[in-house]
């Protein structure tokens, strides 16, 4: 998927729920990988939205894991939190924070909204559900064989293709507009 472009959705997606404080939770910023992509997406949809980025609101995991998430979030809310929406980069992401945002008092959405990207099954059966755009795995799967065998079979090079996301409301947005 374009990385940068469905963070900056998700971005959108809340701040048209009438957030306008926005917190961020990634792996290192700066890691090369999905996270800088979807970091920076984030920073251009706050950007473009006149939002100011508040440091603080950048709350670094040290991995996509749910644990290491959860431990991130409770670190951050030691704080005070002014935000009331995070973006998670990861579904995994958003289950250990939303935890910690439960755990610390703050109920969803109610007091914090919270969404993600990956579309992973297990987001959709947790409580609240979760609101992710969804990757297309089926299709990315079924293409990337495609490709992989045209390959094999010396019927084309190397092919970059860019799949989008489709939205799955989840109850774990709240329009506070």
């Amino acid at each position: 998927i374009a990385d940068e472009q469905e963070a900056y959705r998700a971005v959108s997606e809340l701040y048209q729920n009438g957030h306008r404080r926005i917190a961020v939770l990634t792996a290192a910023p700066d890691d090369s990988s999905i996270s800088q992509l979807r970091y920076l997406g984030y920073q251009r949809a706050l950007r473009d939205f006149g939002l100011t980025e508040h440091p603080e609101d950048l709350i670094c995991a040290e991995d996509f894991t749910i644990a290491n998430a959860y431990a991130a979030m409770q670190k951050r809310l030691r704080s005070p939190a002014d935000f009331t929406a995070v973006f998670a980069i990861a579904d995994d992401m958003a289950i250990g924070a939303m935890r910690a945002l439960r755990e610390s008092g703050r109920s969803i959405p109610e007091d914090c909204s919270v969404i993600a990207i990956d579309g992973l099954t297990v987001s959709d059966y947790i409580n609240p559900t979760l609101t992710t755009l969804c990757q297309p795995m089926e299709h990315m799967g079924r293409r990337s064989v495609e490709i992989l065998l045209d390959m094999v079979e010396h019927r084309g090079g190397p092919i970059r293709e860019t799949a989008h996301t489709t939205l799955r409301t989840g109850e774990s947005v709240r329009d506070i507009s």
